[in-house]
């Protein structure tokens, strides 16, 4: 039987964009929405947080950036990082990106269609007064919520997805989407990646900075 690689990739692509929206959202509680339990306010932030999504390796070298504030335990980030590579996810997990102006970028205007169409999610912008786009907001439907607490728990193939958000959300949850795209850009890798050219994997520099970090190779 021959696999669809597109249907298989637009299916991972909506649920990762779905979960970011879900499991980061802020509590919401309005009379204009009565439908809707979660907001995320900003594209800028689902697209960071894709990106640590869709690249493992990047996501260890950011736990490891965050040994440096001393809040952290060492065993904590260690033992992550370590099961990321013995799941040899920067290989089987990664889904490049592209470098846009502002860092990784991609369009998710189909994907949002898709979830609003199911019932998911709703969406509201605001433009300034040449029309502009100023902020997106992306509101979880109270429907989704109520779907996913019956069925999450049942639905294996998509625990690799919760475990991941809920370890993200630990670590870079508070961030804003500023704070992300500034995290990402000290990495030579990535600022030094040119315009819609593909983000190049680290993970030869996560190896080395592990190494140098707990004396212990991946």
């Amino acid at each position: 039987m021959d696999i669809d690689h597109n249907k298989i990739r637009l299916f991972k692509d909506r649920i990762r964009i779905f979960f970011i929206i879900y499991f980061f959202g802020e509590e919401y509680h309005d009379p204009s929405r009565p439908d809707c339990c979660k907001v995320m306010q900003t594209e800028v932030k689902i697209q960071k947080l894709d990106f640590l999504l869709r690249n493992p390796d990047y996501l260890a070298y950011e736990l490891m950036e965050q040994l440096k504030t001393g809040t952290i335990k060492k065993t904590e980030i260690k033992d992550e990082i370590k099961q990321i590579f013995i799941e040899n996810e920067p290989e089987i997990r990664r889904l490049e990106m592209e470098k846009f102006f502002f860092g990784a970028y991609e369009d998710i205007d189909q994907v949002i269609a898709f979830l609003i169409s199911c019932g998911f999610i709703k969406h509201a912008s605001e433009r300034d007064t040449s029309l502009r786009v100023i902020k997106k907001s992306y509101y979880v439907t109270k429907e989704a919520d109520q779907k996913m607490t019956e069925n999450l728990e049942n639905l294996e193939m998509l625990k690799w997805y919760v475990k991941r958000c809920k370890l993200i959300k630990k670590y870079f949850g508070d961030f804003s989407g500023s704070d992300l795209k500034a995290l990402q850009y000290q990495i030579e890798e990535y600022k030094n990646t040119s315009y819609k050219e593909y983000i190049t994997d680290i993970q030869e520099l996560v190896k080395n900075q592990f190494f140098k970090e707990f004396g212990e190779s991946l």
